[in-house]
C-alpha cells in the first residue's frame, strides 16, 4: 500500500483529513478513492493504517483502522555533510539519503563550491530540499524524515559535526587511509559524521581545519568519485559497518 503524510493536526479521534497536494496526489495521481487503504505517518513519526470514507476533488476523510508509534531510532545516527553540488544533483542525495536512513543531511558552502547563491535561493531550495526528503520517506514507507538544517557556511558545518561520536572527511588525496581503516574501533559509536566536498573538491587547508576539529581523513578507494556517488557510497558502507536497518 502507498504512503502519504498526515498533519496532527487533522486527526481527529478515529478519522483524519486530507487536503492539498497529498490529497490531489492520492486522488488523481495513484487514484484512489473511497474503500481504498493506505498507510500514513505524521510530524511525530507516528504510523497509521487508514482508509477512505469519502473525497471530493481537493479533500477526503479517512478512518485510522490502525496506529503504531514512531519507529525507533536507528542504532547509529548518520549525518551526511555535503558540499552543495551543481544543478538538481542535491535532490538525488536527499533522495537517496533519506532511502538509507540517514538522521541529518546538511549541505554546505566551501572554497571550491561551484553554486554561488544568496539568501533568498538558500531558503527556496531549502523548502524544496525538506519536500524530495518527505516524498523519499514516503515513497520507501519510512516514517523518518532527515533533519534538513539548511545550506550552512563551512565552518559551520564542522561545527555541526561536533556532536557526533565518530567524524570522517573524505578526501580524493587520500590513497592509503580507507573508510574500512577509519571506522575500525569504533563499533560502540552511536553517532557519525560523513563529510563530502563540492565538486571541486577540498583544498588541503580545509581538510586540515576538519582533522583540527575532531575528523580523520579517509578515501573511497583509487578512483574519483562524483560528489553524488561518494555520498551514496559513504552513507551505504557505514549504515553496512554498523548494521543500521
Amino acid at each position: 500500500m502507498p504512503t502519504f503524510f498526515v498533519n496532527r493536526e487533522n486527526i481527529s479521534g478515529d478519522t483524519a483529513v486530507l487536503s492539498g497536494t497529498e490529497a490531489g496526489h492520492m486522488l488523481r495521481a495513484v487514484r484512489l478513492g473511497p474503500g481504498d487503504s493506505f498507510f500514513a505517518f505524521d510530524e511525530e513519526g507516528k504510523r497509521y493504517r487508514m482508509r477512505i470514507l469519502e473525497a471530493t476533488s481537493r479533500s477526503l476523510r479517512a478512518e485510522v483502522l490502525e496506529t503504531w508509534p514512531p519507529e525507533p531510532p536507528p542504532e547509529v545516527a548518520v549525518t551526511l555533510l555535503v558540499g552543495l553540488p551543481k544543478a538538481d544533483k542535491m535532490d538525488f542525495i536527499l533522495e537517496k539519503a533519506t532511502e538509507l536512513g540517514c538522521s541529518r543531511v546538511a549541505p554546505f558552502r566551501s572554497s571550491r563550491t561551484i553554486p554561488r547563491i544568496d539568501a533568498q535561493d538558500a531558503k527556496r531550495r531549502r523548502t524544496r530540499w525538506e519536500r524530495v526528503a518527505l516524498a523519499a520517506a514516503k515513497q520507501c514507507g519510512s516514517a523518518r524524515v532527515p533533519e534538513i538544517p539548511g545550506l550552512l557556511s563551512y565552518p559551520e558545518a564542522l561545527a555541526l559535526a561536533a556532536s557526533s561520536e565518530a567524524r570522517i572527511v573524505f578526501y580524493e588525496g587520500e590513497r592509503r587511509f580507507g573508510l574500512k581503516e577509519a571506522l575500525s574501533g569504533r563499533g560502540g559509536a552511536r553517532s557519525v559524521a560523513l563529510l563530502i566536498g563540492p565538486e571541486g573538491g577540498f583544498s588541503e587547508d580545509e581538510v586540515r581545519e576538519a582533522e583540527r576539529a575532531g575528523f580523520v581523513r579517509a578515501g573511497l578507494g583509487q578512483r574519483i568519485l562524483r560528489v553524488e556517488t561518494a555520498s551514496i557510497a559513504a552513507v551505504s558502507m557505514v549504515m553496512y559497518h554498523f548494521g543500521n536497518p
